[in-house]
């Protein structure tokens, strides 16, 4: 044990505060570390894995841990009061979407059963006989396949791969839409079947629509491959649903950095369109009588057919969402209209404001805790990927006064929300 603490900051500069956790799942052992980062006081979760050779640990993946968690740090037990980081709370995924990334790494030399082993993921997600896996597990899975591939366009190149068994029952009832338009607005409702990993929204953008999507992964490494993948795969589904192959949006908006010169070909390969990174969104633009556009093989009577299916497919989803993962998930899509009030997100869950908050209780968390922890990220992801104004970012997030917000931010992170753009990477302070 006394090797963990040695290899954690050989690529993390922390502190090892709770004892290593062995976890064995088919043929690989993980160890899991909580870790307290000095500097900033932020803690995170450590996944490591041990190489075949030589008896080192390889870094799989490092996970952020609330402010509410570490203050439940004791001292003198040398144990958290429970447990460090919520498993559900990246929600599930389906395996049809997890293939297409297992397809695309066999580019590489990488097979599904290695990749699937790698990570203590079920074989089964193969030949589909495992529907559905935890979020975070699939998180897992990306970040090894980025660094197996060592390839920055691997989510860029794994968007190829797309078909409409990718979208699961969604990808189905776009196949047998009518028009566009009608296949457009199956997304936002059925999404949830596809998997938890973002929302789609559809906004105006001056006289233009914007499909918009909402990445709900808090790894950085693995965002923007996802970004790259969704923004990538929604364009060239929908040239394959219309039969225009040569079909382009006015315009692609990425909220992540931008590549380095020597990539770019490859984005304007696939897109062939203006392309604007550090973007506030992530979104495909297009004008709104691209909707009209009459779809390949329109089918009515089976596209009813398969939206009763996903209707009942959908509740039962919802049935086994936990109520955490339920509330972030709407908050995150509420949130663009300002800070949402409980009462308001009561209401779209269908149940009573009292409900709610018991229910939240039950988990061990309140409506308070997760509207701070979803602050929190869009702080921290708006000052390292954007050139929002720090005051700006301050107003978006509820608060009422810059000096407030600095004062939380500190409390969050140690830093000021300048010294966390500077330290970071990201855009100028201001």
């Amino acid at each position: 044990m006394d090797q963990f603490p040695a290899v954690i900051r050989h690529f993390f500069p922390v502190t090892v505060i709770t004892p290593t956790i062995p976890t064995t799942s088919h043929a690989s052992t993980f160890i899991l570390v909580d870790a307290l980062d000095p500097d900033n006081g932020q803690g995170y979760t450590v996944c490591l894995m041990p190489n075949a050779v030589g008896g080192f640990y390889r870094l799989l993946t490092i996970s952020r841990l609330s402010v509410q968690s570490l203050t439940q740090w004791d001292n003198t037990s040398s144990k958290f009061s429970q447990p460090m980081i919520d498993k559900d709370s990246l929600g599930t995924a389906s395996a049809n979407a997890i293939r297409q990334y297992l397809r695309a790494a066999q580019d590489y030399g990488i097979q599904s059963e290695d990749a699937l082993n790698a990570v203590a993921m079920p074989l089964g997600i193969i030949d589909n006989s495992v529907a559905r896996v935890k979020g975070r597990a699939f998180q897992t899975l990306i970040r090894w396949l980025i660094e197996q591939t060592n390839d920055p366009l691997f989510g860029l190149k794994s968007a190829r791969y797309v078909q409409p068994g990718s979208y699961s029952l969604v990808g189905y009832m776009a196949m047998n839409s009518r028009t566009a338009r009608e296949a457009l607005h199956l997304t936002p409702e059925y999404e949830a079947i596809v998997g938890d990993m973002g929302i789609t929204k559809i906004e105006k953008y001056g006289p233009h629509l914007a499909m918009r999507w909402v990445c709900q992964y808090d790894d950085p490494v693995v965002r923007p491959h996802m970004i790259d993948n969704v923004l990538g795969s929604w364009l060239l589904f929908a040239r394959w649903l219309a039969d225009m192959h040569d079909g382009r949006p006015e315009k692609v908006l990425f909220e992540r950095p931008q590549p380095d010169a020597e990539l770019l070909p490859a984005y304007e390969e696939i897109f062939a369109c203006p392309l604007e990174f550090n973007a506030e969104r992530s979104a495909l633009i297009f004008p709104e009588d691209v909707l009209d556009t009459p779809l390949r093989q329109p089918d009515p009577v089976l596209l009813s057919n398969l939206e009763q299916q996903a209707s009942s497919v959908m509740s039962e989803i919802q049935e086994r969402h936990p109520i955490v993962m339920q509330t972030r998930t709407l908050l995150r899509a509420l949130m663009d209209e300002g800070i949402p009030r409980r009462e308001k997100v009561a209401e779209h869950l269908g149940i009573t404001e009292r409900t709610l908050q018991r229910r939240l209780q039950d988990a061990g968390t309140g409506y308070q805790q997760l509207l701070d922890d979803l602050r929190q990220e869009a702080a921290t992801d708006w000052l390292t990927s954007s050139d929002i104004a720090i005051n700006d970012i301050a107003v978006r997030l509820g608060f009422s006064e810059a000096r407030s917000f600095h004062r939380r931010f500190k409390t969050w992170t140690g830093m000021t929300p300048g010294e966390y753009r500077q330290r970071h990477g990201g855009k100028n302070a201001r």
